[in-house]
C-alpha cells in the first residue's frame, strides 16, 4: 500500500520528466517466458535489435559455438527463429550485437555479429540465412563487439590481445587499431561508442570516440581525431585490387585512469558525456572524465558523480545495459536477480528487483527495449529470461485523485516501477473491516502461489506464473532511508 504523500510525489515527478521529454514507466515487471538452450553452455551475451526499426522485436543471444535469433511476440513469448552453429565446435562466443549495411540495396538486411574465443568476428545475414562476412585480425579472443549508433556498418571490437579495432563491415577492412605504448596492458573486456558524433558529418570534424575497460583496471577514452577522411576512405575499398588499406595505429588515448576501480573493469557505457563503469566491487560508478582540449593525454583526472549499489556481484564478466533512450539501466548478479534503475531519479537505489525462485544462476548480461518495458536476462546454464512491464500499477490507479490508496491490492503493488522510492504502508487501523479481510485474503493468495512448484517448460503468459518475479526485499531495505529523505 502507498501513502497519499508518496502517490502525490510520484505524479509530480512524472510531470517534471514529461516536460523534459523523458519517458516515465509505471507498473511492475512480470515474468513472461523463459528460453532454454544447451545447459552446458553459458549465455554470455544478449542483444535487442536497436539499429533496424523493422526488426526491433528481434533478440540475439550467444552460447558456446551457437548464435540464436528470437522473435519477441506481443503475448510475452520468445520464438526461436534461427540457430547458427560455428564450423569450429571449440568456438565459444562471448559477445554479440546487431548491425546494418550501408550498401544500397542491403539496408534492410537483418545482420547479427558474434565474436568469441577464436578471435574471428562473424557477421551473420539472418535474412539470407548465411555468413555475411568474416573479420579477421585479432590475435586473441573477442570479448566485446559494438556497432556505431548512427553508422551501424562500423564495428568496434575488444580483444584478449590488449587492443581495440574499428572495422568497416561492408568493405571488410580494419580502419584503426587502438593499442601501443599507452594502451591497455591486459585483456580489453568492454567498449562502447559515444553517441551524438556522426563520422560522416561534413560540418564538424569526422570523429569516432569510444571508451574501453580492461583487466588492467584501467578505463581509457579513445578518438580518431587526427585521422580525418580515413572512415570515408574505407567505404568501397577493395583489398583484392592489390592495394592494402592504410590502417591507422592509435597509441595515445585522450583519457586514462586506473583510479576509478581497483579491479577488473568488465563493463563500460557512455551516459551522455559521463561514463558508467562496473567492476567486482558491488556497484556501478558514474563519473565524468576530465579531457583537456587539444591535449591527447590528460592523466587520470575525473570527477565521480555517484554510485549505484549492486549487491552479490563479485565476479567479473557480468554486464549491465542501458535502454537506447538512456532512461533506464538494468544489471544482474550471481544470485539470478535483476535490478532496474531509473536514471533520472534522485535515489540511486534500484526502483525494481526482478527475481524468480527458479532463476538462481548468474546473470551474465541484460538487455532492455527502447521503451524500457521489456527486460532480457542471459544466465549461466543456458537460460534466457524475459520480463515485461505490466501497466496496471500506479499508472492507472494513480491518475484517479479520488481513489483511496488503502484499497489497492497489495499483490499488484510490490516493487512498483511507478516511483523513485519504496512505498509506505498505512496502519491497519486506518482501514475498515472489509479492507482488512481483503488484505488478509490477498496475503494468503500470495503465500499459496509462492509454495507452488512451477514447470518452466510449460511457462506461458498466464497470470499464475509471475507473482514472485518482483522481490520486495530491495524496497524494504531502503524504506527507512527513503522515508527520512522524504521527511527532510
Amino acid at each position: 500500500m502507498y501513502s497519499r504523500r508518496k502517490l502525490k510525489h510520484w505524479r509530480r515527478r512524472k510531470t517534471e520528466l514529461e516536460k523534459m521529454g523523458i519517458g516515465y514507466n509505471e507498473g511492475r515487471y512480470k515474468l513472461s517466458s523463459v528460453a532454454r538452450q544447451d545447459p552446458a553452455d553459458h549465455v554470455y551475451c544478449c542483444a535487442l535489435n536497436s539499429v533496424s526499426p523493422n526488426h526491433a522485436d528481434k533478440l540475439a543471444t550467444t552460447a558456446g559455438p551457437r548464435a540464436y535469433v528470437y522473435r519477441l511476440t506481443s503475448d510475452g513469448n520468445m520464438v526461436l527463429m534461427q540457430c547458427y552453429v560455428d564450423e569450429d565446435l571449440e568456438e565459444d562466443y562471448f559477445a554479440c550485437c546487431w548491425c546494418a549495411s550501408a550498401i544500397p540495396g542491403n539496408e534492410g538486411a537483418m545482420l547479427a555479429v558474434a565474436g568469441g574465443y577464436k578471435g574471428v568476428v562473424r557477421v551473420i545475414d539472418c535474412t539470407k540465412e548465411g555468413v555475411y562476412v568474416n573479420l579477421r585480425g585479432h590475435g586473441g579472443g573477442v570479448n566485446d563487439v559494438k556497432a556505431h549508433p548512427t553508422s551501424p556498418h562500423l564495428l568496434l571490437t575488444a580483444s584478449k590481445d590488449e587492443s581495440c579495432r574499428l572495422w568497416n563491415m561492408d568493405s571488410k577492412v580494419c580502419i584503426a587499431v587502438f593499442a601501443g605504448a599507452l594502451g591497455h596492458r591486459n585483456e580489453v573486456l568492454s567498449v562502447d561508442f559515444k553517441a551524438g558524433l556522426d563520422p560522416y558529418d561534413a560540418k564538424e570534424p569526422a570523429d569516432v570516440v569510444f571508451v574501453s575497460g580492461a583487466m588492467d583496471n584501467q578505463i581509457k577514452v579513445w578518438s580518431t581525431d587526427g585521422y580525418d577522411g580515413l572512415i570515408k576512405q574505407s567505404d568501397g575499398w577493395r583489398e583484392d585490387a592489390g592495394k592494402k588499406f592504410p590502417t591507422a595505429h592509435v597509441q595515445t588515448p585522450s583519457f586514462s585512469s586506473h583510479k576509478v576501480h581497483g579491479n577488473y573493469v568488465d563493463c563500460v557505457r557512455w551516459f551522455g558525456n559521463l561514463i558508467l563503469s562496473k567492476s567486482v566491487e558491488h556497484l556501478i560508478t558514474l563519473f565524468q572524465p576530465e579531457e583537456a582540449a587539444g591535449i591527447r593525454v590528460n592523466g587520470s583526472e575525473f570527477r565521480k558523480v555517484q554510485d549505484y549499489p549492486l549487491k552479490k556481484c563479485d565476479i567479473w564478466f557480468m554486464r549491465f545495459s542501458l535502454d537506447p533512450n538512456m532512461t533506464h539501466m538494468c544489471a544482474g548478479n550471481t544470485a539470478g536477480e535483476v535490478f532496474v534503475w531509473r536514471m533520472h531519479a534522485r535515489n540511486t537505489a534500484a526502483s525494481a528487483t526482478l527475481v524468480h525462485k527458479q532463476c538462481k544462476k548468474a546473470v551474465r548480461q541484460t538487455a532492455m527495449s527502447a521503451d524500457g518495458k521489456t527486460v532480457i536476462a542471459a544466465c549461466d546454464g543456458g537460460s534466457v529470461w524475459r520480463w515485461d512491464l505490466i501497466d496496471n500499477g500506479l499508472g492507472k490507479r494513480g491518475r484517479s485523485e479520488d481513489r483511496d490508496p488503502r484499497s489497492e491490492d497489495r499483490s499488484d503493488t510490490e516493487d512498483s516501477e511507478g516511483g523513485d522510492e519504496s512505498g509506505d504502508e498505512l496502519d491497519d487501523d486506518s482501514s475498515d473491516d472489509s479492507s482488512d479481510d481483503s488484505d488478509e485474503t490477498d496475503k494468503k493468495k500470495v503465500i499459496n502461489e509462492e509454495d507452488e512448484e512451477i514447470n518452466l517448460d510449460e511457462l506461458s503468459n498466464s497470470d499464475e506464473d509471475g507473482d514472485d518475479e518482483n522481490d520486495d526485499s530491495g524496497d524494504d531495505a531502503n524504506e527507512s532511508s527513503n522515508d527520512s529523505n522524504d521527511d527532510s
